[in-house]
């Protein structure tokens, strides 16, 4: 196999289209709250982009599975989750979340989504075109750091590759396979920290029990061997209708979520349910100008309800028992434990 190292990667310039200002003119104007200038360093809790606090910091619960049995399956589980979990100090049109890796996992969160780009035979961390100034071993070393903190936890890494590949020597499975076996800054983690799929795996989703301590991959990308869990493959059920004409869709996004609770709450045990309570507009002008972005959707407005806060209110009761893994922009503390909470009811 080759081998080389992880390049230090050239930021990707952070274009923000004109369609882009009027969105977020539009959104301060619909929600005060919900946007404000950056204040502070990128990536520090408060001050990670140029929206507002979403007080998840407030949430402390970094062992909540060790005090689940290990026969669980993790499909059982109601676990937190981020959509697109590296944004944090992205541009206003493609954050998703306003706290590190790091922070997240202390609040109890326990399912990723990692956005690989192919460049120069190694991961840069994407959304899109836009560079997080983060690569793949910075995803490692940090969640391997928790677990290493904190063994009796399981972290879901749904593995996506992202934007286009360019100037690679090899394929993204001998790529990821450099990393879990070859590189000096990832292998010695992976060995302790990544779940192996047994010898014969036909795809099903693990216990608690066998993977503490691990990263348990959801694999999003082509290989000629199994790494985890297949994303959308016959031991899950997704949902995740992530475009929005405008914000007066959102009632029609929270529609979908809610079926997909309901769906969650009566299907098989050892089916993974993952439920996207993120949205975006689409890339149309008209739609983004509507205040349509990632924040105004997951926050609401004064006068139409997030979804984050949608769900906290629907979850909150004992509308449904399990929740499966429910993907979120800028969730709240009391979305997290809310969800964190189905476990022990």
């Amino acid at each position: 196999m080759v081998s080389s190292p992880e390049l230090p990667v050239r930021r990707v310039p952070r274009l923000i289209p004109i369609a882009a200002a009027a969105v977020l003119a539009t959104t301060m104007f619909l929600s005060p709250a919900a946007v404000a200038a950056p204040v502070g360093s990128a990536g520090s809790a408060g001050s990670s982009g140029s929206v507002a606090d979403s007080g998840l910091g407030s949430a402390h619960d970094p062992d909540w599975m060790g005090r689940l049995p290990g026969r669980a399956s993790l499909a059982s589980l109601s676990v937190p989750a981020t959509h697109d979990t590296m944004t944090a100090g992205a541009s206003i049109v493609a954050q998703t979340q306003d706290h590190t890796l790091p922070e997240q996992l202390e609040a109890g969160v326990r399912a990723l989504d990692i956005r690989t780009r192919h460049f120069r035979d190694a991961f840069t961390i994407h959304h899109g075109l836009e560079y997080l100034n983060a690569n793949f071993t910075d995803v490692v070393r940090q969640t391997t750091d928790f677990l290493r903190a904190n063994p009796t936890e399981t972290v879901l890494m749904r593995l996506k590759t992202e934007h286009t590949e360019v100037e690679n020597t090899r394929s993204y499975e001998q790529t990821l396979d450099w990393y879990i076996h070859d590189n000096p800054d990832t292998a010695p983690l992976l060995a302790a920290h990544l779940w192996t799929p047994p010898a014969r795996y036909d795809g099903r989703i693990p216990t608690l029990g066998e993977t503490r301590g691990k990263i348990v991959v959801l694999q999003d990308f082509a290989a000629t061997k199994p790494y985890g869990p297949v994303w959308e493959g016959s031991h899950t059920d997704i949902q995740d209708d992530f475009e929005l004409g405008n914000l007066a869709d959102l009632p029609q996004k929270w529609d979908k979520a809610r079926i997909h609770f309901e769906r969650t709450d009566s299907g098989p045990s050892k089916v993974l349910f993952v439920n996207h309570l993120s949205a975006t507009g689409v890339p149309d002008p008209v739609a983004m100008a509507s205040g349509a972005l990632p924040v105004t959707i997951a926050r609401g407005t004064p006068e139409m309800p997030g979804m984050n806060a949608r769900a906290t209110q629907y979850l909150l009761p004992e509308t449904v028992g399990r929740t499966g893994v429910v993907m979120a922009d800028f969730p709240t503390a009391e979305l997290v434990e809310t969800v964190i909470s189905h476990n022990f009811r």
